[in-house]
């Protein structure tokens, strides 16, 4: 749909989350970013890597087995991973699972549907969103971001399966 022309996900199934080994820890601090947990930190490693922002979600807190890009409603809500509610506008790319928004496309997910300890299986997100977009979802919310930034910047269109393989497979060697 208009506003993210390539989108891709992955199932990794198994994951015990957990703390980040002290390599990928220390690279991390070195660059200014906060260690959260090992699927986290995969995701920001491979954004600094490579350039492409990644999101992963817990599967099991996704309704219905499915996700749905799409723009938002005028005037729906969603709450953000920092825990405050945001209202949107239909020029605003959201997304959804089976129920509604699950996360600002471009921008940052949605609290209901972060990893935790609790998480076994992880959906890995990886796109490419129109910059333009992402830029004025960012002005209108007051939401920026490390993936925004960069999503409104413009990414290569070719990076989302090159950073997915990669992130996965990280993922599956340290969770």
């Amino acid at each position: 749909p208009e506003g993210c022309p390539r989108y891709f996900g992955r199932l990794i199934d198994g994951a015990e989350v957990g703390g980040s080994p002290a390599w990928l820890q220390t690279r991390l601090l070195s660059v200014g970013q906060r260690p959260v947990s090992d699927v986290v930190d995969v995701t920001n490693f491979v954004m600094l890597e490579l350039g492409q922002p990644l999101h992963p979600f817990d599967w099991e807190r996704l309704a219905g087995g499915r996700i749905v890009v799409r723009r938002a409603e005028p005037g729906e809500r969603f709450v953000t991973l920092d825990g405050k509610r945001r209202t949107l506008d239909e020029d605003i790319t959201m997304i959804c699972d089976a129920e509604g928004p699950v996360a600002v496309g471009g921008v940052m997910g949605g609290l209901a549907s972060e990893i935790s300890a609790e998480t076994s299986t992880v959906f890995l997100e990886s796109a490419h969103f129109d910059p333009a977009r992402v830029a004025r979802a960012v002005r209108r919310l007051g939401l920026p971001s490390e993936a925004s930034t960069r999503f409104s910047r413009g990414v290569d269109p070719s990076l989302p399966e090159i950073a997915l393989d990669r992130a996965a497979a990280m993922i599956a060697t340290l969770t």
